[in-house]
């Protein structure tokens, strides 16, 4: 398993966004957007660019919550602050 991979899927998990594995979906529930958002980054990605990253692949895969706070780009700034500080 590639680390970036390991380390985004750890926060995708955790953070749940759509409460799904909270609602009992299996535990890869979210290992292809985990996948997709590793493949867009690099250890020199900005913050800024992983939380996009996050952003772009979680909208895309389950559509459009804006009305859901966990879904706003600007909560995803820390914790592509998380991921980033590990694959650096």
């Amino acid at each position: 398993m590639d680390y970036t991979y390991s380390v985004v899927k750890k926060y995708i998990d955790k953070y749940d966004f759509y409460k799904l594995l909270a609602l009992g979906a299996p535990r890869d529930e979210y290992d292809i957007e985990s996948h997709k958002i590793s493949g867009l980054i690099t250890c020199d990605s900005t913050t800024d660019e992983i939380a996009r990253a996050i952003y772009k692949v979680m909208h895309k895969a389950f559509g459009d919550i804006s009305d859901n706070v966990a879904m706003k780009y600007d909560y995803f700034l820390g914790i592509a602050g998380k991921i980033r500080y590990e694959i650096v």
